[in-house]
Formats: C-alpha cells, structure tokens, sequence
C-alpha cells in the first residue's frame, strides 16, 4: 500500500513540476515575439508597414517570386486582427477562418494565409524574425498575389504585425 501511495505521490508532482515549467510561448511564438525589447522606441506605424513591404517583395524578389500589390480591401481586416491580438495581449491566428472568409467573399482570391508578430522595433527585425519561422517563411514566400500589412501600437508604444496573403486570379 505504501508503494502505490508513493507512486502516486510521485506521478502528481511530476505533472505539477512539468505543467509549471512549461513556458507560455511555442518556440514558433518566441521567433515571432520580440519580447526581450523592453526599451522605448519611437515607431511609426505607417512607415514601418511601407519599409516592411518593400522588405518582403525584396526578400520574394530574391526567391523568385513575384511582389505582392497592397490590398485596401483586406487592410481593415489585418487592422482589426492587430487590435484584437493587443486586447488579449497575445499573438493568435483566432478566427481566421471567419476572417479568410470574409476577405474572399468582398476580395474573390482563391487563398489566403497570415503572418503575425509582435514588439519587433523594426521592420528588419520582423522580416528576419519571421524568415526564422519556418511556418511563417513558407506563406511569406508562397504563391500569392496581394497582401495587408497592419502594424497597430499597443499603449506601451509596441507594434504588433498582421499580414494577409491573398491569390487573386
């Protein structure tokens, strides 16, 4: 009886110390999160999404593959996203289906992906921080056509990134 009790004693605090160790980010979160960046930055948002685009269609540009055309119709989307992530304090892919949906049905592309990142002070930093995410890579260079890039600042002064992939034919 002795045995089983210390057994099981045991088993439970193995759970216990596992469960607690665990950290809240994914090794994909902590790629894409540039939390270690405490300092205060002065960061334009627009700026910082025009620097980035050209980043990334200069990144596609080297691969192969074609520029994405910015996309008002999807902005408001990648926008709203951003802000939602910034309420939950959170980087998240929530709801992207009801999203994807959505920005087919006003935009009629035939795919859509999503690349999200946050606290990146800049645009360098986001593209190299999303080219180490091997998930994150493969949509930045995939076959699409168009694209929404939102940086939103949360009250701290830190951005938080959504980009929408689309392929409009």
């Amino acid at each position: 009886m002795k045995k089983s009790s210390t057994a099981a004693l045991t088993a439970v605090l193995a759970i216990i110390l596992i469960t607690c160790s665990k950290s809240n980010a994914t090794p994909e979160e902590d790629i894409i999160s540039n939390i270690e960046s405490n300092n205060k930055v002065q960061i334009n948002a627009a700026q910082m999404e025009t620097e980035l685009l050209d980043l990334i269609n200069s990144h596609r540009a080297s691969q192969g593959a074609d520029p994405l055309l910015s996309s008002s119709e999807a902005y408001p989307f990648a926008e709203e996203h951003n802000s939602y992530m910034i309420s939950q304090s959170k980087l998240s892919h929530d709801n992207f289906d009801s999203r994807a949906t959505a920005i087919a049905a006003r935009t009629s592309a035939s795919k859509i992906g999503e690349n999200v990142a946050r606290h990146y002070t800049s645009p360098q930093l986001a593209l190299q921080g999303w080219l180490q995410s091997s998930a994150h890579k493969s949509t930045l260079e995939g076959n699409y056509t168009h694209t929404a890039l939102s940086i939103v600042l949360d009250k701290e002064g830190r951005p938080y990134f959504t980009q929408i992939f689309m392929l409009l034919e």
